[in-house]
């Protein structure tokens, strides 16, 4: 059965939905469009407004649909516009046989309808309310150009809002303060036994303060500090209200600092930079490049959100540009699981720009292309490199909670029971973390590259090549 808008409008769950996703039907929005050879199967990348893209999968006929985005619509808009593409737009979809990711999931398909079960179809006396690309088009056309007026109203309100949000945050540093000379006036020794409570009651006021980050760093300390061992948690407890402190100090004082660190501190407070933004400034950091997928870490935070990172290794190294990436989104935990827009392993060709900051790290994925195999970066050998970059970018950074390490001509040995670490040569050797000694154990005496996470004490392993292969971390 051929496609047709007839047959997307009786797809589609609303009129919304359709509205939302002609504003999707842009070149911009889609790095990759693809076509199986036998035209049966669309797959595609949609860049939304987080880190990643979304990754859209579809049957021609619409019986069928996978997306990995968190909507509760089905289909949701992306779907719809990869299928509005397909009828209006047909060249631009690529032959292709299907990567790894499609095969998946047509394997699981089993015949499965794109409409959901139970969904009835709409009678005559319904099809005023069917969805209809036609109504789709005629809203978006008549869409006026902006007033002028209204325009600079709207951004005198903007930087109303802003300045009272500067103010509040103000205030809320000085809640923190407070707060802080009380913990110290009753001693950290025991800190970690009532950090639950005694950081409940100020979380709260700082997200009322529009300083969500520092909320976020407060709700945060209670857990990590239950996870670790009782003899760390006093120093883990220090230094992390020092973080605290320092956050609030440079905030107060941003005015002095140079710009990269500058962004940094805004960004821990709570303040957020939009996606557009991002790509639009000129002094952003970029980095095109061949990136190997290292790792995919999910973590359920206090906010009800589940944060979701994905790690890329830069396999130029010429020391020109940053060696490792981490592209970050967040999704709600209510939404069900989220799945990651790419796998461990995969290759990207594409640019990627950096938040701007004085230790740039977190970015967005600007642009992609094909990418073949690529070979691991070569760094120089060794720990004492790599935690000399650590030691300079903490420096630089002094809230910095973790760092990548890229390490060549190490290993992996026994260090005590149930317990391993990463050795040099030269008999430099860090501490791995507890909990994925069973998993590595594998690479246990083999000549090694690493990508590791480092907080100054303990390493996390994301991704080793090796002799006989690469290992990835797997959540």
């Amino acid at each position: 059965m051929s496609l047709t808008r007839e047959r997307i409008e009786g797809l589609a769950p609303d009129q919304a939905s359709l509205a939302a996703a002609l504003k999707l039907v842009k070149p911009a929005n889609w790095p990759v469009l693809a076509a199986s050879p036998d035209a049966e199967m669309l797959w595609g990348e949609c860049q939304g407004s987080g880190a990643t893209p979304y990754r859209v999968v579809t049957a021609v006929d619409g019986g069928g649909y996978k997306c990995t985005c968190p909507s509760r619509k089905f289909p949701c808009k992306h779907v719809l516009a990869v299928l509005w593409l397909r009828v209006d737009k047909p060249e631009r979809f690529e032959s292709a046989s299907p990567p790894q990711w499609v095969e998946d999931w047509s394997a699981r398909r089993r015949g499965s309808s794109g409409r959901p079960p139970g969904k009835p179809k709409a009678d005559a006396d319904e099809a005023a309310a069917t969805p209809s690309l036609d109504a789709a088009l005629s809203e978006a056309a008549a869409v006026a150009p902006a007033d002028p007026k209204s325009a600079a109203r709207a951004e005198a309100q903007r930087e109303r809002i802003k300045a009272e949000r500067e103010a509040a945050i103000l205030a809320g540093l000085d809640e923190l303060e407070r707060w802080m000379s009380d913990q110290l006036n009753q001693g950290l020794a025991d800190f970690a036994t009532r950090a639950a409570a005694a950081t409940r009651t100020l979380s709260t006021r700082l997200v009322d303060a529009k300083a969500g980050g520092l909320a976020a760093r407060l709700d945060q300390l209670g857990t990590e500090l239950f996870r670790i061992s009782d003899e760390r948690r006093a120093d883990v407890a220090a230094e992390r209200l020092g973080a605290l402190t320092l956050i609030a100090s440079a905030y107060r004082h941003q005015d002095r600092l140079p710009a990269p660190l500058r962004e940094d501190v805004r960004r821990a407070v709570g303040w957020s930079v939009r996606r557009e933004e991002l790509l639009a400034d000129a002094n952003a950091p970029r980095a095109s490049s061949v990136w190997i997928v290292a790792a995919n870490l999910s973590e359920v935070q206090p906010d009800k959100l589940r944060r979701l990172e994905t790690w890329l290794v830069n396999t130029r190294d010429d020391g020109s540009q940053p060696r490792a990436a981490v592209l970050i989104d967040f999704v709600p935990v209510s939404g069900g699981g989220a799945g990651f827009p790419f796998a461990p392993g995969e290759v990207i060709a594409g640019e990627v720009v950096f938040y701007p900051s004085a230790a740039p790290l977190r970015g967005l994925l600007a642009s992609r292309r094909t990418a073949a195999a690529a070979s691991w970066p070569r760094p120089l050998p060794g720990l004492a490199p790599a935690l000399q970059d650590y030691a300079t970018t903490l420096a630089a950074l002094p809230w910095l909670d973790r760092w990548p390490l890229l390490l060549a001509g190490v290993e992996l040995r026994p260090a005590g029971k149930s317990a391993l670490a990463i050795t040099d040569a030269s008999g430099v050797a860090v501490a791995v973390e507890r909990s994925q000694v069973e998993q590595i154990m594998p690479l246990l005496g083999l000549d090694l590259c690493l990508l590791c996470l480092w907080d100054g004490r303990i390493a996390q392993v994301l991704a080793a090549e090796t002799p006989l292969g690469r290992w990835h971390h797997e959540e």
